[in-house]
């Protein structure tokens, strides 16, 4: 009878789980599909396994009902041309928001049409920006821009699905890029000079906390109330285990800006940025590895389901994963 040494035994049985871990991650491919634009896409957003949105420069409004296999033109012709859209957001399958130069629109029927639903007011010659919109539910929603450092700070607020939106009062006088809310009552906020806002009471009231850090911050992501992520200029990311009470340098092997973070749960994660930059990570941050990139087109947010995701960016980028 042959007898085997338990010890090599254990060793053999760890190699084999972690060899069978690395190729489930090698098994995730970014692909390009053709968006039947040029256009550079800066917000993507999918109600379901099915059904997305990318928006973009333009007056570019696409959508897709295959999962993202295929896009089509949105009929957009109740918005200005070249308007420039930053992010888009839907609740339902015909509820939903753009935001860009100024203004918040709304469709109620898919996309079919749109219709402006809030515009704030120039300021001098300059436009205010609306960079990023989330919503929790179907009433609940934020908005958030602004005009550069130093000038005006601008979140939105919504308790009514977009029929009414009021400024909130916030402690910033910097440009804010990104917001996100784990639930109605949880949110952050980033933007310029490594600017964090955080309110626990649904955006009643926002309080600063502290980056440690002076560039823009251009998205933020959490995976539960304690576990989040930000990204920034110069591969900056920052990490957080305690709901940003205190937020840590992660490592990065490129020092390429980063535009967008999502995370499937408090370990695994993705981040995309610059020249076709993708990483990944499946231990929350601690090891950030450069991923296979179809496109070296500047990628500026990515989506993410239960088992599927989608990447957008200049020049009618589209990625999926497969």
């Amino acid at each position: 009878m042959i007898k085997t040494n338990p010890f090599i035994l254990m060793i053999l049985i760890g190699s084999i789980a972690c060899l069978s871990c690395s190729q489930d991650a090698s098994q995730i491919e970014w692909k390009r599909i053709n968006s039947g634009t040029d256009a550079h896409l800066y917000g993507i957003h999918f109600v379901d396994a099915k059904l997305g949105w990318a928006v973009g420069t333009d007056s570019v409004v696409l959508s897709s009902k295959d999962g993202g296999k295929t896009w089509s033109g949105s009929d957009a012709r109740s918005i200005t041309k070249d308007t420039f859209f930053t992010k888009v957001s839907f609740t339902t399958p015909n509820n939903g928001w753009l935001v860009g130069i100024g203004k918040v629109y709304y469709t109620g029927s898919g996309g079919n049409s749109w219709n402006i639903q809030h515009q704030l007011r120039p300021v001098g010659m300059r436009s205010p920006g609306i960079l990023d919109i989330y919503f929790v539910d179907t009433t609940e929603g934020w908005a958030v821009g602004g005009i550069g450092t130093g000038g005006i700070s601008t979140i939105l607020y919504t308790e009514n699905g977009g029929t009414k939106w009021e400024k909130v009062v916030n402690p910033s006088d910097k440009h804010l890029w990104g917001v996100y809310f784990v639930d109605s009552e949880h949110g952050w906020v980033v933007g310029e000079e490594g600017e964090i806002l955080h309110t626990r009471d649904g955006g009643k009231q926002w309080v600063r906390q502290n980056s440690n850090a002076e560039q823009p911050l251009f998205a933020v992501h959490f995976a539960d109330l304690m576990h989040g992520w930000i990204v920034g200029t110069n591969g900056l990311i920052l990490h957080t285990a305690d709901g940003g009470q205190t937020w840590g340098k992660q490592q990065n092997p490129t020092k390429q800006s980063l535009r967008d973070v999502a995370f499937q749960n408090e370990k695994e994660g993705w981040a995309v940025g610059e020249e076709g930059l993708i990483l990944h990570t499946t231990d929350g941050g601690t090891t950030w590895n450069q991923y296979a990139s179809p496109t070296t087109n500047n990628l500026q947010d990515i989506f993410l389901l239960k088992n599927s995701g989608w990447i957008v960016g200049e020049k009618g980028t589209v990625l999926r994963s497969f």
